[in-house]
């Protein structure tokens, strides 16, 4: 009888417990990757002189640094912010010999991880810009810039403005001085002064000389050129030019006849490195100034589902822009009040009697407008504690974890929120109208349509956006608007104007390119002869349109299978799905929140507490999903532990079991193996 031998079942059994050992330390590995990862995709890679921060980075790279800082903190999400990121890229790219005592940086606000910091330095819009100063110790030495940021040479030197005056405050150790020289230094002065560095560049400005300055910062530490500057009154300003203008003079060290000399007064920093590059450049080449390279977030695949479409009103997405909106943006200052503060008491009002949605999701609102309505402050923490109180009491009918469907883009940071939040405000529009239309006292523009310009101009973190949709109100007659149907005509009208607007732009996703709607693809009958939209038919088909709120999961929901017989023949057979868990537009809530009171007082509880009708009550959905895949992770290794002790020792146990002998499965049995085997 063939026997096999031990050694090759122990090495067998070995093996496969490595493997499984192993295979439980990637999926470790892997799943704490994955959780560390941010929701935003920058902006800027690898190739930008830009350093990019997070909040893990941001104070050790700031503060007590010999060095200044220009920040843009960005949305990745933010229209502006993708329209101004190649502005900012030559901006950044202008500046890089700056990097040794001026460095351009950037901070994603989309990252979840990041919110704090954004609301730390009062990050009310996007792109907002704010500068560091030399050694700044805390948030209070960052200056706010409301210049023109467009205007990337003006940028430049009222940079270099803020940091001649940072020079004149705090003396850093190893800046330029940024003095002028003085009236009695000679052209021959100033090449003693220069040793052996081969060239010198003179530039001649008065106060502030933002040219000058701008040029110090850009070739200081090249030791083959140098830079100074004089006022206009200096005997050398006064040798070569007489024009009272800002100029530039280039000279080979010990030659007192200019290389080259501006024929017309200069009004860029830049046409002085340019000119000084164009002659010098090859032999005053320095060496790149040090960069840390950008700490990009990921790039995380937008969901890519066939099924889904982009002309389809999602709860999904109208759930994720709720999210978001109450999460992140509202919560971004980290005080609310005044103006700000009553434009989210009347946003909130309207939310109460008109969103969208399941019951508990309504719920939420009307608690939270009558909580806001009685506040004269909110801080961002009190805002983001009380949602989730009412949140976790209604079960968490609104997600964390934002997803978009017909709102999805082809990259993460692109449509998601502002594609969900007009989707919001047409569904409540709509939502609006079917309520009130035969209410006579309904007046759209106060109970509805202020409410959201309200809304988007104060807490659209998007600046620019914000801005222009006030612009389209008013160029589109807001305040005319008085009939009911008019409430989600008006809006309608809007949208389609700002999407003819950005269509091309930089904002627009090239996937999913904006276009009029409905576009003939959905609705061929809304258009006439002449392809232009007929109203009388294109409002009817857009009310139904936000009207039918689909209820897709974000992912495939696994179906059941119903087979129907007849005496034992198939009659017929199909998959089916559960159903949603609440019905959309259940109705008004306000009789459940008072018939919710009255049970309060009588069962002597001041709130009832509901469980997480999609999980355990305050543990994360992705720590537990990180913990299922760690258990059966373990639970295999177990098997493939037993698998091999029954390989080894299966024909010792049959045998064993036959023979009726005192052989022992487990290896710690005290009983000895008998063999007696023919």
């Amino acid at each position: 009888m063939h026997k096999k031998e031990p050694g090759v079942a122990k090495s067998v059994c070995i093996a496969a417990i490595i493997a499984g050992v192993f295979m439980l330390f990637v999926l470790v590995v892997i799943l704490a990757v994955s959780a560390g990862r941010g929701n935003g995709e920058s902006l800027y890679d690898k190739d930008d002189p830009i350093l990019e921060l997070d909040v893990d980075t941001f104070n050790p790279a700031i503060y007590g640094v010999k060095k200044a800082h220009f920040v843009e903190f960005y949305s990745s999400w933010c229209g502006a912010c993708i329209g101004y990121a190649p502005t900012f890229k030559k901006f950044a790219k202008q500046l890089e010999k700056w990097a040794p005592l001026v460095q351009v940086t950037v901070v994603n606000c989309a990252d979840d991880k990041n919110m704090p910091l954004c609301r730390e330095h009062s990050v009310s819009s996007y792109p907002f810009l704010r500068y560091f100063k030399y050694n700044s110790a805390s948030k209070d030495d960052g200056m706010k810039y409301s210049g023109d940021k467009y205007d990337i040479n003006k940028l430049a030197h009222d940079i270099a403005g803020l940091a001649q005056a940072d020079a004149q405050r705090q003396n850093p150790e190893n800046w330029p001085t940024f003095l002028p020289l003085s009236d009695s230094t000679t052209l021959e002065d100033v090449f003693k002064s220069i040793g052996s560095t081969p060239y010198l560049a003179i530039v001649v400005q008065d106060s502030p000389s933002v040219i000058a300055w701008s040029n110090l910062i850009n070739y200081h530490g090249n030791n083959a050129l140098k830079v100074a500057y004089v006022e206009q009154k200096h005997q050398i300003a006064l040798k070569f030019f007489s024009d009272g203008g800002a100029h530039a003079l280039l000279f080979s060290n010990g030659n007192a006849e200019p290389m080259w000399k501006s024929s017309s007064p200069i009004e860029k920093w830049l046409d002085v490195q340019e000119k000084v590059e164009e002659l010098i450049g090859d032999k005053i080449a320095a060496r790149s100034p040090t960069i840390q390279p950008v700490n990009a977030a990921p790039v995380i695949a937008a969901p890519s589902n066939p099924l889904n479409n982009q002309f389809e009103v999602q709860l999904v997405d109208l759930k994720s822009a709720m999210s978001y909106m109450l999460y992140k943006e509202i919560p971004r200052r980290e005080e609310i009040r005044d103006e700000p503060l009553a434009a989210l008491k009347q946003w909130m009002h309207t939310l109460k009697k008109y969103a969208p949605g399941t019951t508990p999701m309504r719920r939420l609102f009307f608690r939270l407008d009558e909580w806001i309505q009685l506040r004269s402050v909110v801080t961002a923490n009190e805002w983001t504690a009380k949602v989730d109180e009412i949140q976790q009491a209604l079960g968490n009918p609104l997600p964390k974890e934002i997803a978009w469907m017909a709102c999805a883009g082809s990259k993460p940071n692109l449509r998601g929120y502002t594609c969900g939040l007009w989707t919001l405000a047409h569904t409540i529009t709509v939502e609006a109208y079917k309520q009130e239309k035969h209410n006579t006292a309904f007046k759209p523009v106060i109970d509805v349509l202020e409410p959201f310009r309200a809304f988007i101009f104060h807490f659209l973190s998007c600046s620019e956006c914000a801005q222009n949709f006030t612009k389209e109100a008013e160029k589109n007659q807001l305040h005319l608007v008085t009939r009911a149907e008019d409430v989600y005509a008006w809006l309608w009208r809007v949208h389609n104007f700002v999407n003819k607007r950005l269509s091309g732009s930089l904002t627009d996703d090239p996937s999913f390119k904006k276009q009029q709607f409905p576009p003939k693809s959905v609705c061929p009958d809304c258009y006439d002869s002449n392809g232009e939209i007929d109203e009388a038919k294109a409002l009817p088909f857009v009310f139904k349109y936000y009207s039918n709120i689909k209820t897709d999961p974000a992912e495939n929901v696994p179906g059941y299978k119903v087979v129907e017989y007849k005496e034992g023949k198939t009659l017929s057979a199909g998959q089916r799905h559960l159903n949603p868990k609440f019905q959309v537009h259940a109705g008004k809530v306000d009789q459940l929140e008072a018939n919710e009171k009255v049970k309060n007082v009588l069962d002597a509880s001041p709130q009832r507490t509901w469980k997480d009708i999609d999980g355990y009550d305050n543990i994360p959905e992705s720590s537990r999903t990180h913990w299922y895949f760690i258990w059966l992770s373990l639970i295999g290794v177990a098997l493939i532990v037993v698998y091999c002790k029954y390989r080894k020792n299966r024909s010792k146990f049959w045998k064993t079991f036959y023979y009726q002998n005192d052989f022992k499965l487990c290896p710690w049995s005290s009983s000895p193996v008998k063999q007696n085997i023919v």
